[in-house]
């Protein structure tokens, strides 16, 4: 008799099941997501655990970093502002565009949250010193920043009002571009150049006042 055909046509299993299994494990295994990628945005946005982790994790250190430059290091609102970028993020995944990197378009999100919070307090008059630096001095500052006076200049920043703070930050220790800062905060250029003027030279009188001038 010839070979027995199986029952309903379904094949018989091999005799070494791995030797199927193996190139089908691989075909599952998940591919890495770029946290640059707007698809992993999209994808975290959609509820993907697995998306979300990797854009936080990718990206919280960068955006905890500025938001606490805005505040101050020692705010305790900072990791409150920083949870709501992320929140923002996800629900405002729609409206991105594109058109700029998705970390770039998150430090944007936190220049805004974290300026609406310092002109929150503000408005309301509890905006206090909450500490005598603001971190841009310490190891991890970028190593581009040159002024000879910057350690004596960042525990005087906080005399300065929220807008002049966040422009000065942007464009003098964190080096970017007017245009950049502008994408990053809905402000127009010419507002910048004169919010950064005001800062460096309410900064220089500060200075002058507290005696730090050679």
């Amino acid at each position: 008799m010839g070979e027995e055909t199986p029952a309903f046509g379904i094949p018989r299993v091999p005799e070494r099941l791995e030797d199927v299994a193996r190139p089908r494990m691989r075909l599952l295994t998940p591919p890495e997501l770029d946290p640059e990628d707007p698809e992993t945005l999209r994808a975290a946005a959609a509820g993907d655990e697995r998306a979300v982790r990797v854009l936080y994790r990718s990206h919280v250190d960068r955006v905890y970093r500025h938001v606490a430059r805005v505040l101050g290091p020692h705010d305790p609102d900072v990791e409150d502002v920083v949870q709501r970028v992320f929140l923002a993020a996800l629900d405002g995944a729609a409206g991105f565009s594109g058109r700029s990197k998705v970390s770039s378009w998150l430090l944007g999100i936190a220049t805004r949250r974290a300026l609406d919070e310092a002109r929150s307090r503000w408005r309301r008059g509890r905006w206090q010193r909450l500490g005598e630096r603001v971190g841009l001095g310490r190891a991890d500052a970028r190593p581009d920043v040159r002024h000879d006076a910057l350690d004596e200049a960042t525990a005087l920043l906080q005399k300065l009002n929220p807008d002049q703070r966040t422009v000065f930050v942007l464009k003098e220790v964190e080096g970017h571009t007017f245009q950049e800062i502008a994408d990053m905060t809905g402000v127009g250029i010419s507002t910048l150049h004169a919010r950064l003027k005001a800062a460096r030279k309410r900064l220089d009188a500060a200075l002058a006042e507290g005696g730090h001038r050679g």
